[in-house]
């Protein structure tokens, strides 16, 4: 592929993908993407090779608890029209039925930091009804109507602690409230590191919040 790369691109089989451009391009013919079908790319040549669950590029992509099939089924229609692939012989998208898509094209050059990844977006938290995406720096969690994310309980205080997120990782402090802070069952007394599936309590009470890992967090070369 005798094509100039750009800071950020990488490959994935005859194709050049620019996500800062929001292109691929071969042989001359440049497509552009919507921003979710480049995302959608983005996520699995993360994984390339290997099955990418539907929750997984939900995740990813969306950063919601739930979408309708139909937005996901579209994007990755939307992709293979764009690739020039075919559902049925698949080169580049393989559907693995009921569970998810595999990206079976070769990816080169392929930075986790490359432009076109949203630090913002590397984790989330989880109630049971919802999900809160975690900015890169300060997200207070609190009962009050100013709080990031927002606890609806008498066992949470207007502040109750803060999470920042920075680059890789992620850490949780008390921020003085009247009920404590938890992770792992255990108070949190200075600032916690936060690893993926920690369960955060919010004072004793029943509110848990459970912290996410993103896909996409480890930086690697492929």
């Amino acid at each position: 592929m005798n094509q100039r790369w750009s800071e950020g691109s990488f490959a994935v089989g005859d194709w050049l993908v620019e996500p800062t451009l929001g292109t691929i391009s071969c042989e001359g013919a440049r497509v552009r993407l919507e921003p979710k079908v480049m995302e959608v790319l983005l996520c699995l040549s993360m994984r390339a090779g290997e099955l990418v669950s539907k929750r997984e590029l939900t995740d990813c992509v969306w950063q919601v608890e739930f979408i309708s099939d139909n937005r996901l089924t579209r994007a990755i229609a939307d992709l293979r029209q764009a690739l020039g692939d075919d559902a049925g012989m698949p080169r580049y998208v393989e559907t693995i039925p009921t569970r998810g898509y595999r990206l079976a094209a070769d990816v080169t050059g392929l930075s986790i930091e490359a432009p076109g990844f949203d630090d913002a977006s590397r984790f989330k938290l989880e109630t049971a009804d919802r999900s809160y995406s975690l900015k890169e720096g300060e997200s207070v969690i609190g009962r009050g109507v100013e709080a990031d994310v927002r606890i609806d309980s008498e066992w949470a205080s207007r502040r109750h602690a803060r999470i920042v997120v920075r680059g890789h990782g992620a850490t949780i402090e008390d921020l003085g409230s009247k009920n404590g802070t938890f992770v792992r069952g255990a108070p949190v007394e200075e600032v916690v590191q936060l690893h993926d599936g920690d369960e955060i309590g919010i004072g004793r009470g029943v509110t848990v919040l459970r912290f996410v890992t993103i896909l996409g967090t480890t930086r690697t070369e492929i």
